[in-house]
């Protein structure tokens, strides 16, 4: 029995990810939130709390990035960086609805926290 694989159906996110980083999940996908109509149903679907997580084993730093409220056409990218899985009290948070201004700043925490 052959099992068929198929790729995603939206390409994911480029990201320059420094070394010493691993990924421990990643569906963040090309889709811009402020290009879609809000009738758009299965593409946000794409949009949930779960969609980047990156670590830095060394540091004991997680990067994790969701859509939050999640699939909901006016929520927000919110971004936590977390040390020793403390996740009461994150190192910085940050949120914005812009794809751009959130590569930007996951690319930038990585560099600044290496």
């Amino acid at each position: 029995m052959k099992i068929q694989k198929k790729l995603p159906k939206y390409k994911l996110q480029p990201l320059r990810i420094p070394s010493g980083w691993e990924t421990s999940y990643n569906s963040l996908t090309e889709l811009d939130p402020e290009l879609l109509n809000k009738d758009d149903y299965d593409k946000w679907l794409n949009f949930t709390e779960d969609l980047l997580q990156i670590k830095n084993s060394k540091k004991n730093i997680l990067l994790d990035v969701g859509w939050y409220p999640e699939a909901d056409p006016e929520g927000v990218y919110g971004l936590d960086v977390v040390e020793d899985f403390n996740w009461e009290n994150p190192v910085t948070s940050f949120e914005t609805k812009q794809k751009g201004e959130l590569i930007e700043k996951i690319e930038l925490l990585m560099w600044q926290l290496s």
